[in-house]
């Protein structure tokens, strides 16, 4: 059951990673950002990763999976946060490829959750965060430091 959830971990994930690359590199970099996007994304990244560190760190104890959950659910909600500015300013193919980011984001979570419950160790549950870092740190550096003037709203 665990190679099952393993694999589609791996699948949903490589889906989601190939969307946010569409969605950062030719939908973001194409329109630009505002600030509240711009500090709003990392946001997004952050409570992710926070999400994902509770597996990468932690054994899958009462405690954890609670913090996991919750973690889970709050970042759920977050990438949520940027809808009223999208409908104004991204075209119908932008919002549709937020809307299947926003499909897969509980899903993801709900696999890495069964991953860790099932096998702990499993490389996977060490390799999302890191992945996961080195994106917010260029969303951070790429927008609100060397991009600070992109399309300011």
């Amino acid at each position: 059951m665990l190679e099952t959830f393993r694999i589609f971990l791996m699948v949903i994930g490589g889906l989601q990673a190939l969307l946010m690359f569409i969605d950062e590199g030719i939908f973001h970099h194409g329109r630009g950002l505002g600030a509240f996007e711009r500090w709003g994304h990392v946001a997004d990244t952050s409570l992710f990763l926070a999400a994902l560190l509770v597996p990468a760190f932690c054994l899958p104890t009462q405690a954890s999976m609670a913090a996991f959950i919750v973690l889970g659910c709050a970042s759920c909600l977050l990438i949520t946060k940027d809808e009223w500015i999208h409908s104004e300013a991204c075209k119908p193919v932008e919002q549709w490829c937020h809307a299947m980011l926003f499909i897969m984001h509980g899903p993801i979570l709900g696999l890495i959750g069964l991953v860790w419950y099932l096998g702990p160790n499993s490389w996977e549950l060490k390799a999302l965060p890191a992945a996961v870092l080195v994106f917010g740190i260029y969303q951070h550096l790429y927008w609100n430091v060397y991009n600070v003037r992109s399309n300011d709203k």
